[in-house]
């Protein structure tokens, strides 16, 4: 008990949990219009965006000559605008997503390969997932390239006249993969890791939320067999039941290993056993979440450098009031103590009298 204790309080010196209130999963989206795509192509991604995320914060990210035509049709979701100031003229969205640089956001769907709008996205604003509606009515998936990906071709463009612009997106597309993936792009994987100390009512709440916030998402649980009898009604559920284990304690966080190549976008666990938590984020890649006893959303991450030199500056700080409350306490303690042995005295002599 003292081991699992102590291994509890090195994990939290590495990992950092924070509250999400009221966080519901892909809960923010950013929709770049590059102000020339034919407004029918624009209106039929924003709707699919809005059916596969229906509880999400939605954002536009387009001109005022445009925003009153889309706001009739989607009066429920924000638009941001451009501010007037920026030049030149053809630069303002892309100039417009480095001032809102400091939001988060879960995904980012743009409409062309413009060179602006997609560096301001995977150098500044950094989202989980970025796809390209292209004018053919096709979804791909944008990320940069690893190692082994570095001469893969997925993408053909077509061929354009020499210039500069182009130059700069031959360039860009060596270092940026884009997989045609279609709809299923908009569509979510995630695990629930079941470890058997939830309640039903935690599981089929998590379950539910997610059903809720993704309503496309493939959900596989993994569990121990005694669930799969209690989850016959979410049909759409995926039970994995973990391999066996000479430990059979650990069954579940071997099995996680076994499952690392699945590319799992969520992760959700409901309760904060540490080995589960390390191999969510050290090898299986995915955004890590719990959702615990009281329906409330965590999110789990490594700590950064500067998380360390946070608690380390907060330390330093922390020694002047520490050294203030130490003197002040003590000088208490002995104005107390000078008093009661004055008392004593006067006492005695009063005895003696």
């Amino acid at each position: 008990m003292r081991i699992k204790k102590t291994i509890k309080r090195i994990g939290k010196c590495f990992i950092d949990l924070k509250q999400e209130e009221g966080r519901i999963i892909g809960e923010s989206v950013l929709i770049v219009d590059n102000g020339y795509s034919w407004l029918g192509h624009l209106d039929s991604a924003i709707g699919k965006i809005v059916d596969y995320f229906p509880k999400a914060d939605i954002s536009v990210l387009t001109f005022a000559q445009r925003k009153s035509i889309l706001e009739e049709e989607f009066p429920t979701l924000k638009f941001i605008l451009p501010s007037e100031g920026l030049r030149p003229k053809r630069y303002q969205i892309g100039l417009q997503m480095l001032k809102i640089r400091q939001r988060k956001y879960d995904l980012i769907l743009l409409f062309s390969l413009d060179i602006t709008p997609l560096v301001a996205t995977l150098f500044f604003l950094k989202p989980e997932k970025v796809i390209l509606y292209s004018q053919w009515s096709q979804w791909w998936v944008l990320r940069f390239r690893n190692v082994t990906e570095i001469f893969k071709v997925t993408y053909f463009k077509k061929k354009t006249g020499v210039s500069l612009r182009n130059l700069l997106k031959r360039i860009g597309l060596f270092f940026i993969l884009l997989q045609r993936k279609d709809e299923e792009v908009l569509s979510h994987s995630i695990l629930v890791v079941d470890n058997g100390y939830a309640s039903f009512a935690q599981l089929g709440g998590v379950i539910q939320r997610i059903k809720e916030a993704l309503p496309q998402a493939k959900i596989s649980l993994l569990a121990l067999e005694q669930r799969k009898g209690q989850m016959e009604n979410f049909s759409v559920l995926e039970i994995i039941k973990p391999d066996n284990c000479i430990v059979k304690k650990y069954r579940i966080a071997r099995h996680m290993l076994r499952l690392r190549n699945n590319r799992y976008d969520y992760i959700i666990l409901l309760s904060l056993d540490i080995i589960p938590i390390f191999i969510s984020i050290l090898f299986m890649n995915s955004k890590v979440l719990l959702y615990n006893q009281w329906h409330q959303w965590w999110s789990l991450e490594l700590r950064n450098i500067f998380g360390y030199l946070k608690e380390i500056l907060i330390f330093f700080l922390n020694i002047p009031v520490l050294i203030y409350l130490f003197i002040t306490t003590s000088f208490i303690l002995l104005r107390t103590r000078c008093r009661l042995g004055l008392i004593n005295i006067k006492s005695i002599i009063a005895k003696k009298k």
